[in-house]
């Protein structure tokens, strides 16, 4: 049985004389969290913004379920399973946890002006589900006793986990996570860290953007390290942290001499 799910051939993206991914192969099998690591300034985000078409690769193409969508617009990737989310939060600020939930389902985006504006048993009933759809998503992401707050209000870890949620909400076979960890604390962390396992646990593959290395290491059953926008390696999590390369461009000094004295 063939568990690819997606495929990056020779990946580059150049901005005029800068060459921010260069010649990057990886897969992504199903049901596992693939994680990507690396120093400012690797080419983790320009990665993910290749994946999901906010940019072109100028050499390479990337393949999802065989087909390739390297070629595709933005709009044309998320119809096809694929959704993610930003480093810096993206939520409708001023609607609640709910109607958050409520506008990320694609039913909703996608329903059509007439239907919208005249109603009748098709918007009644789609919109009864995605209600339903949305309350099941906040008990899901821990945020059942926060719907009726604004997402602008919320702390940071329930912004997280509310961004995460917008994502789920179109029901994604491939979720790209940047940074789901940044910004919070090991404590609040540790709730994002269980949404993940559980996201997969679900069914989904998770690929994921995160520097707390604590996070990366626990969750994460293979690892993709860059530098420079090269491919430094790629493996469990046992086999990269002890990548010499990976050591000294990401992990430092400090876990070098650990680890020599381990």
């Amino acid at each position: 049985m063939n568990d690819l799910l997606l495929e990056a051939r020779e990946v580059t993206k150049n901005f005029g004389g800068l060459q921010a991914i260069n010649q990057v192969n990886f897969q992504i099998r199903k049901g596992e969290i693939f994680s990507v690591i690396g120093p400012n300034g690797a080419g983790k985000t320009t990665l993910f913004n290749l994946i999901t078409a906010f940019l072109p690769p100028t050499r390479g193409e990337i393949f999802f379920k065989g087909e390739k969508i390297s070629s595709l617009k933005p709009f044309q990737v998320a119809r096809r399973s694929i959704a993610r989310t930003f480093q810096l939060t993206t939520l409708f600020e001023k609607n609640t946890v709910m109607e958050n939930l409520m506008i990320g389902q694609r039913t909703t985006r996608e329903m059509g002006i007439l239907q919208a504006l005249f109603g009748g048993p098709r918007k009644r009933l789609t919109e009864k589900n995605n209600l339903d759809r949305a309350h099941q998503l906040a008990e899901f992401i821990g945020l059942s006793g926060e719907k009726e707050i604004q997402a602008g209000l919320l702390p940071q870890r329930a912004q997280k986990q509310l961004s995460i949620g917008l994502a789920l909400a179109t029901n994604p076979e491939l979720l790209l996570l940047d940074e789901p960890a940044g910004g919070v604390n090991m404590e609040e962390a540790g709730v994002l860290i269980d949404l993940i396992t559980r996201i997969r646990n679900s069914g989904i593959t998770i690929c994921l953007i995160e520097h707390k290395m604590s996070v990366v290491m626990n969750i994460s059953d293979r690892i993709l390290a860059l530098n420079y926008g090269k491919k430094v390696t790629e493996g469990t999590p046992a086999e990269v942290c002890r990548n010499e390369e990976v050591i000294k461009s990401y992990l430092g000094d400090k876990y070098a001499s650990a680890r020599r004295s381990g």
